[in-house]
């Protein structure tokens, strides 16, 4: 088995055997071929409260931003059809991964397999990571057979030009916890600390305001100048008040 080059993409692409459509000649690398963000999107919740949502991309809304613990699922822009001397394999490209994007799909494109691709994307990095409509996301390699399949891929994602419906449901109706709400937490608790301290800068000085009439003053003044023994005891003022 060997890995298709580059160029080697190219003419089985022109010849009409490997089917890479719509195809970009920009997007070949030396020995595999760069697929494009697809217009739809799942995104998981954010909090147990909420579900996840499907996002349409377009020219006024080209872009969805991943946060951090979230994952979504994409959808391979192209459409691919592999003869049957010809398998794949393919994952995410490498300027996203440094970036903490993590990917897990099916690896294997298996001789005969026709369809678009799909990936679940986690984003395991500190902060969120923006994906735009007709980006590079997938990378994908192309390897010879010794000899052809004798049949071609026949599995449930033949013809595949949506997300499964396993992937929706995992996706969009996820309630649990996620590590995407870590970080909103965070947030919150940075919000809550701002308006506790912004409460308390408005909160009145108790003391402001109070002052002693000036007869009160000089009453306290006279009081503390006299001798003890003109002071009443505690012990008279009860008497008295008995």
């Amino acid at each position: 088995m060997s890995t298709l080059s580059g160029k080697k993409i190219a003419e089985m692409v022109k010849g009409g055997i490997l089917i890479i459509a719509p195809f970009d000649p920009k997007l070949i690398q030396p020995a595999s071929y760069d697929l494009r963000l697809g217009n739809k999107i799942l995104a998981s919740p954010l909090s147990s409260e909420k579900l996840g949502i499907v996002i349409e991309l377009t020219e006024k809304n080209p872009s969805y931003e991943i946060q951090s613990g979230q994952m979504v699922g994409v959808l391979s822009l192209e459409k691919l059809k592999l003869p049957l001397d010809i398998c794949g394999r393919f994952g995410i490209r490498s300027v996203f991964a440094r970036r903490g994007i993590n990917a897990f799909g099916g690896l294997q494109l298996d001789p005969g397999f026709r369809g678009r691709l799909t990936m679940n994307l986690l984003n395991v990095g500190p902060e969120p990571v923006t994906i735009a409509l007709h980006d590079p996301l997938f990378s994908v390699e192309f390897q010879r057979l010794e000899e052809p399949a004798e049949v071609e891929y026949s599995g449930p994602f033949q013809d595949q030009d949506d997300f499964p419906a396993d992937q929706y449901n995992y996706i969009l109706n996820a309630r649990t916890t996620s590590l995407a709400e870590i970080p909103l937490l965070r947030k919150e608790m940075i919000r809550l600390s701002a308006l506790l301290e912004e409460f308390e800068e408005n909160l009145p000085d108790p003391d402001e305001g109070l002052e002693l009439r000036p007869e009160i003053k000089e009453r306290l003044l006279k009081s503390s100048k006299l001798p003890r023994d003109c002071l009443v005891s505690p012990t008279e003022i009860l008497k008295k008040l008995n």
